[in-house]
């Protein structure tokens, strides 16, 4: 019987009898030494996961900064196509801006890493809700007030939505019709403020009862409206005149301040579309209406004298009072001072965009009142 050992067996047993000993191949640890090593493998992870923390949230700040950068580019250049438009409008004459085709909206021009353009729209061709109220006695005026009615049918528009509108903007609490006061809106859930003043942009209607941004906002069009009126029968001239655009309510209509007491309710017939011309007057035809869309054409986009409606045949026709259509709308000859219409504009609206890698977009807009020289309202978006 073998009665000794080697020393490297009696080494390894008491190696394996000791707790404070790990043995691995080739490597013989001890207990400290394994706690040591789970300690800096705890500290490692940690400091890998506050790198990690530390890199998201640097790159979160610096896509906010580079948001917020590629933003005050795409301000900056708004800013300069709204001083190019109003730059346009001062300097360009009224006739050549409507003649060039397209000075009231040229294309976008590269500048600055972006792109840049701006938009002139001649405000006055619309009907300015707020005319709706006399101003200096804040009674109903009755001409506005029919060309909304007219306006309304031509839109599919029941009548009575216009007494909400007055009752907006009148001082007083009393309804009108089938309108809305303090009553009305504050029973809302949540309660709404009636203005009982002038609508300050046309955004505001939207507030009103009857009215909200799909009927401001978008084509009042019907279904079958082409249908009805066969694209067969259509004048190739009546699909250029009267277009889908012509049938959104907020192409139709403004609303805005006059400055101090230079009210003109009178309609700019080179910027009235053709559901405006038709809300003139009860004896406005539609051949009427599309003559004068044509005569435009024929004079290169802009008419610049009323008296070049006076001898069309479609002006001829005679009115309740006696008047011809053209001396009832042009107000020759009638106790209507100034008449309806006029063909030089005053109010424009400016808009101007500027875009960085077409996901950046910034627009500076205002209404301007050429005549004045001032702006009515600006805003930033």
């Amino acid at each position: 019987m073998k009665l000794f050992h080697t020393r490297e067996y009696i080494l390894n047993r008491s190696n394996r009898l000791r707790p404070d000993i790990a043995t691995f191949p080739g490597i013989k640890i001890s207990r400290r030494g394994a706690m040591v090593i789970l300690l800096v493998m705890a500290i490692g992870s940690a400091s890998f996961i506050t790198a990690n923390k530390f890199a998201t949230d640097s790159m979160t700040e610096y896509r906010m900064a580079r948001s917020e950068a590629d933003g005050f580019r795409a301000h900056l250049l708004a800013r300069a196509g709204f001083n190019g438009g109003l730059g346009a409008l001062k300097k360009i004459p009224e006739e050549v801006l409507y003649q060039s085709g397209i000075a009231f909206n040229p294309p976008p021009v590269p500048l600055g890493g972006g792109m840049i353009f701006y938009k002139l729209s001649p405000e006055d061709g619309k009907i300015n809700l707020n005319s709706l109220i006399k101003l200096y006695d804040n009674q109903p005026n009755a001409r506005t007030q029919e060309m909304v009615y007219r306006l309304f049918e031509q839109l599919g528009l029941k009548r009575d939505k216009v007494f909400p509108i007055i009752d907006w903007i009148d001082e007083n609490s009393q309804e009108m019709g089938g309108g809305a006061e303090i009553f009305y809106y504050s029973g809302l859930k949540p309660a709404r403020k009636i203005k009982n003043a002038p609508f300050y942009t046309l955004s505001e209607l939207v507030s009103v009862k009857g009215f909200n941004r799909k009927i401001v906002y978008e084509s009042l069009k019907p279904v079958d409206y082409d249908k009805n009126r066969s694209m067969n029968f259509k004048t190739e001239e009546e699909k250029v005149l009267v277009t889908d655009r012509d049938f959104v309510l907020a192409n139709n209509v403004t609303a805005f301040m006059p400055y101090k007491d230079t009210a003109d309710e009178r309609i700019n017939l080179n910027g009235a579309p053709y559901h405006v011309l038709m809300s003139l007057s009860d004896f406005m035809t539609r051949q009427a209406a599309m003559r004068l869309l044509r005569l435009k054409l024929e004079k290169g986009g802009y008419i610049k004298e009323l008296r070049d409606l006076e001898n069309l045949p479609e002006f001829q026709l005679k009115t309740a009072g006696g008047f011809t259509l053209y001396k009832e709308l042009a107000g020759e000859g009638t106790d209507v001072s100034g008449g309806r219409i006029k063909t030089k504009g005053d109010i424009y609206r400016i808009i101007g965009v500027g875009t960085i890698n077409n996901n950046v977009v910034r627009r500076v807009s205002c209404l301007f009142d050429l005549a004045n020289d001032q702006m009515l309202y600006y805003s930033e978006d």
